[in-house]
C-alpha cells in the first residue's frame, strides 16, 4: 500500500511539473504532506531536506552570482567583447559564447544567461547579427558551462551532496570535468557552426513595425449619455470594469496624457486597448462609440511621448505568479502592459487577468521618460533601450576574486563546500559587493524548498521499498542488454524528464532508483551519478530549462526551433558520455 501511494504521488508531481499549474514549491511542500500524513515519512525524514548541505551550498551560490551582478563584471566583459570583434560577428560570437560557458562553471547557469543576455544583445547590435541567431546558443552554452565544476549547476551540488548516503565520497569540484568539458567544447563547435543554418533570422524588424499600435488600440468616443461623464479616471477604474487600458484622451485639438485626477467630458476620444469581447460589449452599452481604425493615434503618440519597449521577466522577480491587477502595474510603474508575449505567442486579451510567468515578455507603452525608470527595477530587463551607467560600490575583479577563492578552498578540500560559500558571502558583504538585503533578493526560495521537498521524497522512496521495486523492474527489461545499455537507459530517461521538469526535479526523482539498480547490478554507483548529473543539465530540446525561457521571448523563438539546434547537441552530449564514462568510472 505505502509503495502504491509513492508511486502515484510521483505519477502526479510529473503531471504537475509538466504543466506547471501549481508552483514547483507547493508540489513537493504537497508531497511532503501526504507523506508525513500517510505516516511514510517522521517530521525529521521530511524536513531534513531544508538542512542538507546542499540547500545551503545552493543558497550561497545564488549570493555570489549576484555580486558579479552588481560589481558591473559581465559590463565589463561585454565592452570588451565589444571592442575586439566590431566587424567580426564570427569572432563575436565565438568569444561570447566562450565566456558565457567559462563564466557559467562557476556561476548558476540560469543566473548566468540573465546577466549575459544584455550583453549578447548588445553584440548582436554592434555587429548586425540578429538577436535569433545569437540568444539561444548563449542559453546553450550556459547549460554546457555549468556542468563542468561542481557549482556550475545545483544539479551537480546536489548529487554530490547526495552520493555519501549511498556510501559514496562527495563529487571533486573538478570531478565531471574529464567528461564535462570535452562535451562543452564539442558542443560549442557544433554552436558556431550550426546556429548560422539552424537558427532563424527573425532580426530585420524595428519594435514598431513587430507591434503595430494601430493591432492593440481602438478608439471610444463618449457621448452626452455616457456614465463616465464628470468622473475621473480614478474613479472610473476602466481597467476593473472593463478590461480596458487607456493611453491618451483626444479632447477637441489637445492630446490629454492619461493622469488619475483627469475628468471625463462629453465628445472625448478615448484611445484604449482591450479585447473584442470588451469592445463589442462598450458598443452596445449606453453612451460609448467605438471605432476600430483609430485614426487619431499616431497624433496623440506625438503628443503625449508615449514609446513601446519590451521588457523580459527575469528569474525571481516579485512579478512572477502574479496578476498585472495584484501588481497594480500601471499605478506602480506608470506605463501600461498592452501585450505579454509567452511561448512565442503575443496574449492581448484579458491581460490584467493573466499570471505572469519567467520568461514572458511585456509590451510596455508610457512615455519615454517611465520607461526608462524602470531599468534599476529588479527582476525585469528592458531589451531596447540602455540603461543609464549606475554608481559601483566596487571594482569589476572584486567578486571573481571572490568566487575563485570560494573554489579553491572547495576543490583543495581545506573547507567543505558549504563552508567555503559562506565564507565568500561573507567577503561580498565585506567589499561591500552585496548588501544583505541584495543577498536575500537573489536566492531563488522556491527552487530551494523544491530541492529540499523532493530530497524528502527520496527518502520515502527508499523506505517504503518503491526504489527496489522500480529497479527490479527496470532490471528485468534492460539488464539482460549489459552494464553499456542500464547506463544508456538512465541517461535516456533522465534526459527525458529533465525536458518538462526541473533539472534538479529529475536527478531527484531517477538518482534513488539508479542507485537501487548499481546496488543490485553491481555497477559503479558514482558512474550511474555522474551519467545523471550530465543527463539532467542536458535540456537542449525545448524551451522549458529557465536559461531557454529567458532568451524565448526576446530571440522570438518558436517551440521547435529548440529541438531544430538542440537535437545535434543532445547527442553529441549522449554520445559522449557514453563513451567518456565507462572510461573513467569503469562499470
Amino acid at each position: 500500500m505505502e509503495i502504491a501511494l509513492v508511486l502515484a504521488l510521483m505519477a502526479a508531481a510529473l503531471v504537475l511539473f509538466a504543466r506547471e499549474s501549481v508552483p514547483v514549491d507547493a508540489v513537493a511542500l504537497s508531497l511532503l504532506a501526504v507523506l508525513l500524513l500517510a505516516g511514510i515519512l517522521t517530521p525529521g525524514e521530511a524536513f531534513a531536506g531544508f538542512s542538507s548541505d546542499a540547500v545551503v551550498a545552493i543558497a550561497g551560490l545564488f549570493v555570489l552570482t549576484a555580486g558579479l551582478r552588481s560589481a558591473g563584471t559581465m559590463d565589463a566583459v561585454g565592452g570588451w567583447i565589444r571592442a575586439r570583434a566590431r566587424n567580426r560577428p564570427r569572432l563575436a560570437l565565438a568569444l561570447l559564447l566562450a565566456l558565457v560557458a567559462f563564466a557559467s562553471a562557476f556561476m548558476n547557469n540560469t543566473a548566468c544567461t540573465a546577466v549575459f543576455l544584455p550583453v549578447a544583445l548588445a553584440v548582436a547590435r554592434h555587429t548586425g547579427v540578429p538577436a535569433s541567431r545569437v540568444l539561444m546558443p548563449v542559453a546553450f552554452a550556459s547549460i554546457l558551462g555549468g556542468s563542468v565544476t561542481l557549482i556550475g549547476t545545483s544539479t551537480n551540488v546536489i548529487v554530490g551532496e547526495l552520493l555519501p548516503r549511498y556510501g559514496q565520497p562527495d563529487l571533486g569540484m573538478f570531478e565531471l570535468l574529464p567528461v564535462a568539458l570535452p562535451i562543452a567544447l564539442a558542443g560549442l563547435a557544433y554552436l558556431l557552426l550550426a546556429s548560422p543554418w539552424l537558427l532563424p533570422d527573425r532580426g530585420d524588424e524595428t519594435l514598431e513595425q513587430r507591434h503595430p499600435m494601430r493591432e492593440y488600440v481602438t478608439e471610444v468616443a463618449l457621448r452626452a449619455d455616457s456614465p463616465l461623464i464628470g468622473e475621473t479616471l480614478a474613479a472610473a477604474e476602466l481597467r476593473r470594469r472593463w478590461d480596458l487600458h487607456l493611453m491618451a484622451i483626444v479632447r477637441g485639438a489637445e492630446v490629454l496624457a492619461p493622469a488619475p485626477e483627469t475628468r471625463f467630458e462629453s465628445g472625448d476620444v478615448l484611445l484604449v486597448q482591450g479585447s473584442v469581447e470588451t469592445l463589442i460589449g462598450l458598443q452596445k452599452s449606453r453612451g460609448f462609440e467605438v471605432h476600430p481604425e483609430a485614426a487619431l493615434l499616431p497624433t496623440a503618440l506625438r503628443a503625449t511621448d508615449l514609446e513601446l519597449a519590451e521588457a523580459v521577466v527575469l528569474p525571481r522577480s516579485d512579478l512572477v505568479g502574479r496578476t498585472l491587477d495584484e501588481l497594480d502595474f500601471r499605478r506602480r510603474f506608470g506605463v501600461n502592459v498592452i501585450a505579454i508575449t509567452r511561448s512565442g505567442e503575443p496574449q492581448h486579451d484579458h491581460l490584467a487577468r493573466l499570471r505572469i510567468r519567467l520568461g514572458d515578455v511585456l509590451l510596455l507603452q508610457g512615455p519615454g521618460r517611465a520607461l526608462r525608470r524602470l531599468h534599476p527595477v529588479p527582476g525585469l530587463m528592458l531589451l531596447n533601450t540602455t540603461p543609464a551607467p549606475r554608481p559601483r560600490r566596487t571594482a569589476p575583479w572584486v567578486p571573481a576574486a571572490v568566487i575563485a577563492g570560494v573554489v579553491i578552498l572547495a576543490g583543495t578540500g581545506l573547507v567543505a563546500l558549504p563552508g567555503a560559500v559562506l565564507v565568500g558571502t561573507l567577503a561580498l558583504f565585506a567589499t561591500r559587493c552585496v548588501t544583505p538585503q541584495e543577498a536575500y533578493a537573489a536566492v531563488d526560495w522556491r527552487m530551494l524548498v523544491l530541492i529540499a521537498g523532493m530530497i524528502g521524497y527520496g527518502v520515502a522512496m527508499e523506505k517504503t521499498g518503491a526504489a527496489a521495486l522500480l529497479a527490479g523492474t527496470l532490471l528485468d527489461l534492460v539488464g539482460g542488454l549489459g552494464p553499456l545499455a542500464l547506463l544508456a537507459c538512465f541517461y535516456v530517461l533522465t534526459l527525458a524528464l529533465t525536458q518538462p521538469m526541473s533539472n534538479q526535479a529529475a536527478a531527484l526523482v531517477v538518482l534513488p532508483l539508479a542507485m537501487e539498480v548499481a546496488a543490485e547490478s553491481g555497477l559503479d554507483p558514482r558512474a550511474m551519478a555522474v551519467t545523471i548529473a550530465l543527463a539532467a543539465s542536458s535540456s537542449f530540446l525545448t524551451p522549458l530549462e529557465p536559461s531557454c525561457l529567458l532568451v524565448y521571448g526576446p530571440g522570438r523563438y518558436r517551440f521547435f526551433d529548440f529541438a531544430r539546434l538542440g537535437g545535434g547537441l543532445t547527442a553529441i552530449a549522449l554520445l559522449a558520455a557514453l563513451l567518456l564514462v565507462p572510461r573513467l568510472w569503469p562499470l
